[in-house]
């Protein structure tokens, strides 16, 4: 019981954060005038930030290696984004190939 209640404080914790962080930005959006030289590194920084989560996420589960299956399901899904295949079609793509690779017996 206590684990749920500290799992809805966590949720409910990082939604006002989310919350705050959007509104933030919308009331400070139209105030501050960033150059285009930091707009640009400010979008660089979310795109190397998410890249980073991915690739983590890719390699790893909590602190020990995922498998090869994960990781050439993720290679297959980076191939088929790259050839501007549909999002519907790059998702099933690697998780049917991960799927088979671990009913192989390729963890």
């Amino acid at each position: 019981m206590a684990d749920t209640l500290w799992i809805i404080l966590g949720i409910a914790v990082l939604s006002a954060g989310t919350y705050l962080m959007r509104f933030g930005g919308a009331k400070l959006g139209n105030k501050l005038a960033l150059s285009d030289r930091s707009q640009a590194m400010l979008n660089d920084a979310a795109t190397t930030l998410l890249f980073a989560v991915a690739l983590a996420a890719t390699f790893f589960e909590g602190s020990h290696f995922a498998g090869s299956a994960r990781v050439i399901g993720v290679a297959v899904a980076v191939f088929l984004a790259w050839r501007k295949m549909p999002l519907i079609v790059v998702i099933v793509a690697a998780a049917v190939v991960t799927a088979v690779l671990r009913y192989f017996g390729l963890h």
